[in-house]
């Protein structure tokens, strides 16, 4: 392997490098590196921390070099000097030896302590059987320590030890005080109080134990192997079938029935103290399983068993936007009402979100289309969405052409979570399970779906050179799918500007373009004060995302702190650490993450924001329409004087009639049936004889006449087709004539094109 120099700089003052390191192997680990540098500077290698950057985390021991993408010339990193460690190991036997020292003083009820006569007063059978319920707790503890547990390396710093110690000791005389009280006085239920909650104590104290057991047997010896913690043979284990942290359950299962038994109040404060800590401590594991295993169960929780979580997310559907890349559709028909399978385009985004269990909706529209939008979703003509609760927000005319920030800029105090926002035009049977996950798992403000099979296809209508970079997005991501950079071509110039400390903070970063931007993102509400302070930004994809992903990136944290919102819970575990496990600082908290959509997450993925785009997922739908989006879809015959008809992969709407014969033709032979591919056909449409309809969109009302072909096109509600007229790769919009015997190639049949019906001629094409 060919081997590299390092230099080494001090992560507090960066002017110089204190060392360089000469030949050091590609496949050697971080901890070799720290060896040498633990030579060179007289310092323990559990003092030593290096890094990629000055604020970056600390590398692990068994990261190659070869892994770090340290260049060949110029390399360094960044040496911290920790101060005194302590091995975790000692901590623990530390903090458990004090309460099991402490407690029994108090039992004896010293004369320096009670005052004299203590002993006079007779003591409760309760109070001796606390005092073996709580040495055999912390004994259990000890001896897990010692031979159950297993310890890394790894330190802490030694000043935490008196913290860690004072929360334990502290507690353990409290507690102790007032039980070996000359005073105390018993349960009120007497021994039954005492002899129940004694059985719940020792079976809470055999489940931790057990759990322990199996935590330790998960990991081979000597190795780092993660796995999903799952039951055993033994009945205690199965826990783990409800919660990620059983041991923390059954550990305060102890300390209530310890102070049920004992009637303490002090004992309860003490358990509910312990019970906060742990539960902290358990939704940061929780959490990191789900970052870990995309598998992980989902109806676990962290640390209370059959709970309901509550709706932890709102959603907001944009359904105002005009179309303004597909207006050969949408300057007759509002972008939101296209239909797709006869349904129209707002109710997928909504029966999406239903799907995914999210039920506090709102759904902005325009004023206009509110009425007509609020009766359908009433009516039985579209598939119920009874689940969802949907507040509605009127845009007026003028507010049509907000961008979508200012939407939310708009409807902010109606937003009381963090929340989804969902395009109007997204069309998909995805799980959002997974994002869900790894947007609580990486804590990330915002979080947006990315996928490389967004469904597209040819235009019909007039061949017009498109403008430049329609449909291709540029993606920075790192490793780790973190989001660095998002930006739509036909929103950047020749060259695409990036942050000069991006690819420093970042090596392993990749650039690709291989990804659509899907419009669904998740957020903290901590975004709309960015969006009210920040009133320039108007667009969620041109300005806040770039605006986003700069905070992030930047060296100074300052200003995105301001607006990080952030969690509380990370807060609170770095004040409140006890020592029992190992918490991660966050450099910034504006964290921006992509979640690339798996080939086995959905079958359908639409961002209807083109006319190729609307008119492949109308034909892409048909096979998924039942399966994966509603039973209640459902398609019908044909009605009419033929029976017979050819039909493949078709979506046909109950009320579709086959039409009267043409002129000539005689009834009922099998060459008068309609030929249907691959098509959509809306409500109350007519199909004279021989009428031919492949690849094609025919929205409601039409009139189709006979010995027509309609290939590649859409026709829109209320057209009518003339007898023996071809039409292919063509628009024709609504109410429109096509004559008979009409010749109709790559046209936009619409009233302002000022087209000569005569100039279709009867030459076929």
């Amino acid at each position: 392997m060919p081997s590299i120099s390092i230099e080494i700089f001090d992560a507090k003052s960066m002017s110089r490098p204190i060392v360089c390191l000469e030949n050091i192997s590609c496949d050697e680990p971080v901890v070799a590196i720290k060896k040498r540098l633990s030579q060179k500077l007289s310092l323990p290698i559990s003092q030593i921390a290096l890094r990629l950057d000055v604020k970056g985390k600390n590398l692990k021991d068994d990261l190659i070099v070869q892994d770090l993408n340290l260049p060949s010339k110029g390399a360094h990193l960044y040496v911290r000097v920790l101060g005194p460690q302590i091995g975790w190991k000692t901590v623990f036997l530390l903090e458990y030896l004090g309460p099991l020292l402490i407690y029994p003083i108090f039992y004896l009820r010293p004369v320096e302590i009670y005052g004299p006569g203590a002993s006079r007063h007779p003591m409760f059978y309760g109070v001796k059987f606390a005092l073996v319920c709580w040495t055999f707790h912390y004994a259990k503890r000890l001896l897990e320590t010692q031979f159950v547990h297993r310890f890394s390396n790894a330190t802490m710093p030694l000043r935490n030890i008196f913290k860690n110690c004072g929360y334990y000791w502290a507690f353990a005389a409290f507690v102790s005080y007032f039980i070996n009280h000359p005073l105390y006085t018993p349960p009120y239920f007497g021994f039954v109080q005492v002899a129940t909650a004694l059985i719940g104590f020792i079976i809470c104290e055999f489940g931790n134990l057990s759990i322990h057991l199996l935590l330790r047997n998960l990991r081979p010896p000597g190795t780092k192997v993660r796995k999903i913690p799952m039951p055993d043979a033994n009945p205690m284990t199965l826990m783990f079938n409800f919660v990620s942290c059983p041991n923390y359950t059954y550990e305060v299962g102890s300390w209530l029935c310890f102070s049920c038994m004992i009637q303490s109040l002090p004992a309860l404060i003490f358990t509910f103290v312990g019970f906060y800590q742990m539960a902290m401590w358990a939704k940061c594991k929780h959490r990191n399983y789900i970052r870990e295993f995309p598998k992980y169960p989902k109806h676990r929780r962290a640390i209370i068993p059959f709970t309901m979580v509550a709706q932890a997310f709102q959603a907001v559907v944009l359904c105002g936007g005009l179309g303004n890349r597909m207006t050969s559709l949408t300057d007759h028909i509002p972008k939101c009402m296209l239909p797709i399978a006869n349904i129209p385009m707002f109710w997928y985004p909504l029966n999406f979100l239903q799907k995914n269990s999210i039920r506090e909706v709102i759904m902005v529209v325009a004023e206009r289309l509110l009425g007509e939008i609020m009766q359908l979703l009433s009516s039985p003509a579209l598939p119920p969405l009874a689940d969802l609760q949907i507040e509605f927000v009127k845009l007026s005319s003028a507010a049509e052409h907000w961008g979508t920030a200012d939407v939310l800029r708009f409807i902010s105090v109606r937003i009381k979570k963090d929340f989804i926002v969902v395009s109007g035009d997204f069309v998909s049977d995805v799980n959002l399970a997974p994002m869900l996950s790894l947007h609580a798992a990486e804590n990330a403000t915002l979080t947006c779906l990315l996928c490389d099979r967004v469904i597209t296809g040819p235009v019909p209508g007039p061949k017009m050179k498109l403008s430049k970079g329609i449909g291709r997005d540029f993606i920075v991501l790192s490793e780790n799918n973190q989001l660095l950079f998002n930006g739509s071509e036909e929103d950047c110039d020749e060259t695409v500007a990036m942050n000069v400390d991006l690819l420093d903070k970042c090596r392993t970063a990749y650039f690709t373009d291989k990804y659509n931007d899907c419009h669904v993102y998740i957020m903290k509400k901590c975004v709309l004060n960015i969006i009210e302070k920040h009133r320039e930004l108007t667009s969620l994809r041109a300005d806040l995302i770039p605006y986003i992903l700069e905070k992030q990136n930047a060296k100074d944290g300052c200003e995105s702190t301001e607006h990080s919102g952030l969690d509380s819970l990370d807060e609170k575990i770095q004040k409140f650490s006890f020592g029992t496990t190992a918490v991660k600082s966050y450099q910034n908290p504006l964290k921006c993450f992509a979640y690339l959509l798996p080939p086995e997450n959905g079958f359908i993925v639409g961002h209807v924001n083109t006319i190729g785009a609307y008119f492949e997922i109308n034909k892409a739908i048909i096979r998924f329409l039942s399966s994966r989006f509603s039973e209640k879809i459902a398609t019908g015959p044909i009605v009419g004087e033929n029976d017979a008809i050819s039909i493949s992969d078709c979506y046909i709407a109950f009320t579709v009639c086959s039409g009267p014969k043409g002129a000539g033709e005689v009834r009922g032979t099998r060459l008068e049936t309609p030929t249907i591919k691959r098509a959509v056909i809306g409500e109350r449409c007519v199909l004279g004889p021989r009428t031919k309809i492949v690849n094609s969109l025919l929205m409601e009302g039409c009139q189709i006449g006979a010995g027509s072909q309609i290939i590649n096109s859409i026709i829109c509600k209320g057209a009518e087709i003339g007898e023996n007229a071809c039409l292919s790769s063509s628009i024709v919009v609504c109410e429109q004539v096509v004559p008979a015997k009409a010749r109709v190639n790559n046209e936009l049949v619409a009233p302002n094109n000022e087209v000569e019906l005569e100039k279709w001629t009867e030459e076929l094409w």
